[in-house]
């Protein structure tokens, strides 16, 4: 009976192991996708509802102090959840760069047209996920910019609370409301964005777009 050298069966030993890490990656890079997702809605959700406290404080002028109190509540409640997208964007930056480049190995394994079919699909995926996050960086000084407005309206409020400082302050309250609507709108932009990324680069996408 024929041995084979142990060290010989090395590489057959470490080969499915490379394959399931890299597995695990990408099925990491798309957990972290949906999981930004849903930190999108929870921000659209928080963000809504300040304002909403906001109104509140005009259509209740006669006794606003209620409404500024929920106000401050919610628009804390906002901050956190903003900042926690913040933090899980970040965090996944370094999932897709680290998926990219094992990604980038697996193609030096490859030849023929596998080798370019995954190629072409890497590149696809590598520019959208760069354009992707051009462009939450650059949202995020859109939501740096709302969050300054709201907190200057709460500063105002809590210096002055009455029907005079309400009306007073009426051009610039609905002003900060614009911009909270602008960025709720950015962010539904955002969250198909990642979406569509999710869709060409998760391996239990139903379809993709080819």
């Amino acid at each position: 009976m024929k041995f084979i050298p142990l060290l010989c069966l090395i590489p057959l030993l470490t080969l499915p192991l490379h394959a399931q890490d890299t597995a695990e990656k990408a099925r990491e890079m798309t957990s972290n996708l949906e999981k930004i997702e849903s930190l999108i809605d929870k921000t659209i959700k928080e963000l809504r509802e300040a304002v909403e406290q906001l109104t509140r404080i005009s259509t209740e002028s006669d006794k606003p102090r209620d409404a500024f109190e929920d106000f401050t509540d919610q628009l804390k409640d906002y901050k956190d959840v903003q900042s926690t997208l913040a933090e899980r964007i970040d965090h996944f930056r370094s999932i897709a760069d680290t998926r990219f480049a094992d990604w980038e190995k697996d193609l030096a394994k490859m030849e023929g047209d596998l080798k370019t079919i995954s190629q072409t699909r890497m590149n696809k995926g590598k520019k959208e996920y760069a354009d992707i996050d051009k462009k939450v960086r650059t949202i995020g000084a859109k939501l740096t910019k709302a969050v300054d407005k709201l907190q200057e309206v709460q500063t105002y409020f809590t210096t002055e609370l009455n029907s005079a400082s309400i009306q007073a302050a009426a051009k610039v309250t609905d002003a900060a409301k614009k911009s909270a609507d602008d960025v709720m709108q950015t962010l539904e932009g955002m969250k198909a964005d990642y979406r569509q990324l999710k869709a060409d680069t998760s391996e239990n996408s139903a379809k993709s777009k080819d």
